[in-house]
């Protein structure tokens, strides 16, 4: 009988240490699993990032595509400036520079608008002052109201919010 009893001290030896065995076995996976999910969560905000990353990349190379184009579009507004009296070839002409201004539209680009505003060093660069302060109401001169933007030399432009150039404008002092 002392045989039969040492096999089952045995066997309930071998128990625990298979229990013991197997609760180790248990947080090795749980700490696996744990692992796993971290990492699978660094690889969903690394994607994230670098979409984000990509979309500001896209938004710079756009704009400096556009900077490059702005000064073809100077080039229209100085031209229509100048050919204003001759009205065949001019229809042409203003039809190219609309296709440029509704690309420029369709692509986000506003235009700062500057006719009869106040200057606002945000959007505007002043380059010159109209020293003429005075406006003609009800036949008695009285002075213009101050820093009223009068010319714009050069239009400005905007791309989601940012000022991609300022309006260069002369206003009155």
């Amino acid at each position: 009988m002392t045989e039969e009893i040492e096999k089952l001290e045995e066997k309930g030896k071998s128990f625990d240490v298979a229990q013991d065995e197997l609760k180790a076995l248990q947080l090795k996976c749980e700490e696996y699993l744990n692992n796993w999910k971290r990492e699978r969560a660094d690889f969903i905000n690394y994607k994230k990032d670098e979409a984000e990353k990509i979309g500001t990349l896209v938004g710079y190379i756009k704009e400096d595509m556009i900077l490059k184009v702005l000064p073809i579009l100077d080039s229209f507004n100085l031209a229509e400036k100048h050919l204003a009296d001759n009205k065949e070839s001019l229809q042409g002409f203003l039809q190219i520079k609309k296709q440029l201004e509704d690309l420029l539209l369709k692509e986000g680009i506003e235009e700062i608008k500057t006719a009869d505003q106040k200057f606002d060093p945000n959007f505007m660069e002043a380059v010159g002052t109209n020293e003429e302060n005075t406006e003609e109401v009800s036949g008695s001169p009285t002075p213009a109201e101050s820093e009223m933007v009068v010319e714009e030399i050069q239009k400005g432009y905007i791309l989601q919010g940012k000022v991609l150039r300022p309006a260069k404008v002369k206003i009155t002092k």
